[in-house]
Formats: structure tokens, sequence, C-alpha cells
């Protein structure tokens, strides 16, 4: 008989993490209870992901995931050759079910259970118990080392360096499909730059207003700027994090959190850095007059997106431009 070959699925055959993205809407669903999930998941794993899908299993879009095409030919050629193609996943069951019945050629889906948690020794446990005759496996990260050990034929998805090193159980080393690159390029992408350049021109006026003596400060507008760009980097990347699905329903599949070129996970450290150095220099240069317009903003922003969703958006966004540029005057005469 034939080795079966398994696949993982977050960043194996999906370019996304189904793992991450349900943590990511179970949060923005319900914020309240990102402590709760935290504790849980602490000491209990598999209990936070059937918390977390009771909660939210209908938002998450899986139909339209993005698929690895390498691993999607990987797949077709083993059905080809007469093998059979099973899922094998930390997420949880009822979303690996869901994944499966979506591919014509995935013969079972094994995922976390409420007691068990299908990730790193426990999956090499499994699947060796499961399949005693041996199998091919293919994976992405540090936890699949455990299993490639066991397989008989490895294949890495853009694993980490140094996988090669490792051998399986035929004594091979791991087969890499595609290397792993820096998601920075597209950390920046993500961010839309060309969205940063607005306040410029401003800038350019309080510029020659101090060259022609009207305005003395040209230090505060510059910083101003800087805080400007910022936050509206840091808006762009809550943006795409919140409409991920949306965004591959839609006319925008390409952005990259839903194409899955940027993972949710950098996604979310690059906004942190953003918003927090945001902060900081708000809090270091900004008057405190500042403030109080900066939450006005906010409040509206939260009344705004009651609204259809085009037209908060392109009041938002209107509004956002018009209340980042009142600064720049009153700065530049301090």
């Amino acid at each position: 008989m034939s080795r079966p070959l398994i696949l993982d699925v977050d960043g194996t055959l999906l370019k996304n993490d189904l793992t991450h993205e349900m943590i990511l809407a179970a949060v923005m669903r319900d914020p309240d209870q990102a402590l709760h999930y935290a504790r849980v998941g602490k000491d209990d794993k598999p209990q936070m992901k059937q918390e977390m899908v009771a909660r939210i299993s209908e938002t998450l879009d899986i139909d339209v995931m993005p698929l690895e095409p390498k691993i999607v030919a990987l797949s077709e050629q083993a059905v080809a050759d007469g093998r059979e193609v099973y899922l094998c996943s930390g997420s949880e069951q009822s979303l690996v079910d869901r994944l499966g019945a979506r591919l014509d050629f995935i013969t079972e889906s094994f995922g976390t259970s409420p007691t068990y948690n299908m990730t790193s020794e426990n999956k090499a446990a499994f699947l060796s118990e499961r399949f005693p005759d041996g199998f091919d496996y293919a994976g992405n990260s540090r936890q699949d080392f455990a299993v490639w050990k066991v397989a008989h034929s490895a294949y890495g998805m853009r694993p980490p360096h140094g996988t090669t090193k490792t051998r399986t159980a035929a004594g091979e080393t791991v087969t890499i499909l595609e290397e792993r690159t820096s998601e920075l390029g597209t950390l920046l992408k993500a961010m839309r730059p060309w969205r940063l350049w607005f306040p410029l021109p401003l800038l350019i006026l309080v510029t020659a207003a101090v060259y022609k003596g009207v305005a003395t400060n040209l230090w505060l507008p510059v910083w101003a700027t800087v805080v400007w760009m910022l936050t509206v980097a840091g808006l762009a990347l809550i943006d795409d994090l919140r409409d991920i699905h949306q965004d591959r329903r839609d006319e925008k599949p390409n952005r990259p959190i839903a194409a899955g070129e940027l993972s949710v996970t950098k996604a979310v450290a690059g906004l942190a850095v953003l918003l927090l150095a945001a902060a900081f220099l708000s809090l270091a240069i900004l008057p405190l007059w500042m403030f109080p317009v900066i939450a006005l903003v906010l409040w509206l922003g939260t009344k705004l997106t009651a609204l259809p969703f085009g037209i908060a958006r392109s009041m938002l966004t209107r509004l956002t431009i018009i209340i980042a540029s009142l600064p720049y005057i009153p700065l530049a005469l301090i």
C-alpha cells in the first residue's frame, strides 16, 4: 500500500494561519474576553479553541482562504499516483473539517479536539499510530520538527532556517518547496505608504511661513507629521485585519493580509509598534489641547461605523484629513 501524504494546514496548505485568524476574530468580536481567552489558553489550549469556535465559527470564511499552489500541486500529484491525502492540524476539528470539505483531494481531516491538542509531539504520536506503515508529511514551522522526524519523506513550505538538518525516519532531509523570506517589505506595502504623504503640502506651507517670518516654530509641525504618518500606517493595518474576509470576497483579495502574504502575527506586531511610537511622540511633544481633539476624532469614528460601510469610510477619511490638518497652523505659531 502506498504511503499517504499528510498536510499541515496553517502556513502549509493555507497561506494564512487559521488559528491566528480565529483568535483575531474572537478578540475583535469580544475584546472584553481577551484576558479570559489568555487565561484559558495558558492551561488548556483545546478548551480555548473550543470556546472561540463556538463564538465566531460562522464569521470565518474558509471557502475563500488562500491556498498554497505548490502544496495543492503536490497533493494532486499524490492523488494521481494513487495515494491518499489527509489534513492534520492544530486548528479546531470543525474548522479543519470545513477546509477538507472544500477540497476534493482530501480523504479525511484531523484537528484539535476538546481533549487533544493536535500539535508537535502530539501530532507526531497520533500520525505514527494512525499510519504505522509510514507516511509523508508537509509542514512549515518549528512545531513540525517532531512530525518530520517520524515521517518517511518530508516537505517544508517556507520552514525555519536549519530545517534541512532534520532527518526523517528514513534518513532523508526535508525537501524545501519554498524558502522563508522576510515579511518586512510586505508589511510596508500593507501600510499603504502612498497615503502617508497627505500632510506634506501643509508642512511645506508651514515651512514657507517660517521662512517668511509669519510663523516661528517648524519642529513641532514636523513631529506632528511623523505622528500622523505612524497613525495612518497603523490604521491601514487595523483596516485590513478587520476586513480580511470581506477583502477576500470582494475586490481586494490581493491585499497582503487577505492574500496570506503577511501573517496576522506580523501585522499585529507592526500595528503595536506603530501606535505605541505615535502615542509616545504625541505625549512627548504635542500640546495638551490636541488630545481632546484626538479623542473627538476617535469618538466620531465609532459613530460613523454605524453608517453603511462605504459612506462611513468616505466620511471618516475626510474627517481624519481635516482634523489632522488643524494643528499645523497653531503649532507653527507656538
